[in-house]
């Protein structure tokens, strides 16, 4: 069945997904109402997200000058209390245009900053090297262009198949937003890199987190269903 009451389309493609545990204690208070954290082997976890952000439209009009750019977020897994749906819930996100910010903070209530992410991609025969960087910070990935489908019960398939987005709303309440799109696959990873600096934009009482995967993932286009209360 086709989608109905999409807002905004576009294709997240060339995500590095890097994920990391954290106390529990730590991400209860950014909970959206009726839901719970999301856990993988009990264990509590967040990412951060660097990805390409192209193709824009929103309710089908292309956004001029907003076609082509790199963005950074972090996220954490959760679920509903009412009906068990998996999602993420965003901690911080990063884009370097303003107007995304604009919408996304003012309008749909979403923990958007306008920060001037940078990317870069080079493709060399069947290797890709991405990198990604706010300021001198810079999270980086070489791989090669093959993908793999996601193995259930895996941790990438815990962390990479998230198809819902639970955002507080200002009228106390939770808005989930269906977002629609082929399932991802996993590049062979060579290698990855973090600065430890990148970690500095998450908020001052993320501490002792423990890194556990870092994956490339290759994205697709996207449809978001305008969110509705639950």
């Amino acid at each position: 069945m086709k989608p109905t009451n999409i807002f905004m389309t576009c294709e997240w493609k060339d995500l590095i997904i890097s994920t990391f545990e954290v106390d529990k204690s730590i991400l209860e208070p950014y909970l959206p109402i009726n839901t719970e954290l999301d856990l993988f082997n009990g264990k509590a976890l967040i990412s951060l997200v660097a990805f390409t952000f192209s193709k824009v439209k929103f309710f089908g009009i292309k956004v001029p000058f907003h076609q082509h750019f790199g963005q950074i977020n972090f996220r954490f897994y959760a679920k509903s209390k009412t009906d068990g749906s998996r999602g993420v819930v965003f901690i911080r996100e990063f884009a370097p245009k303003h107007l995304i910010a604009l919408v996304g903070n003012k309008i749909y209530n979403e923990p958007y900053f306008f920060k001037a992410i940078g990317l870069k991609k080079l493709k060399k025969g069947d290797r890709i090297e991405l990198q990604y960087n706010y300021k001198v910070a810079t999270i980086k990935a070489k791989a090669g262009t093959k993908t793999d489908k996601l193995q259930k019960n895996s941790l990438k398939h815990f962390v990479v198949d998230r198809y819902i987005a639970f955002i507080k709303s200002k009228k106390r309440k939770t808005v989930r937003y269906n977002i629609y799109h082929k399932p991802w696959e996993i590049h062979q990873m060579d290698s990855s890199n973090l600065d430890s600096k990148l970690l500095d934009l998450l908020p001052a009482n993320f501490k002792n987190l423990k890194h556990l995967s870092t994956y490339l993932v290759n994205g697709s286009e996207v449809q978001v269903q305008k969110g509705m209360l639950q």
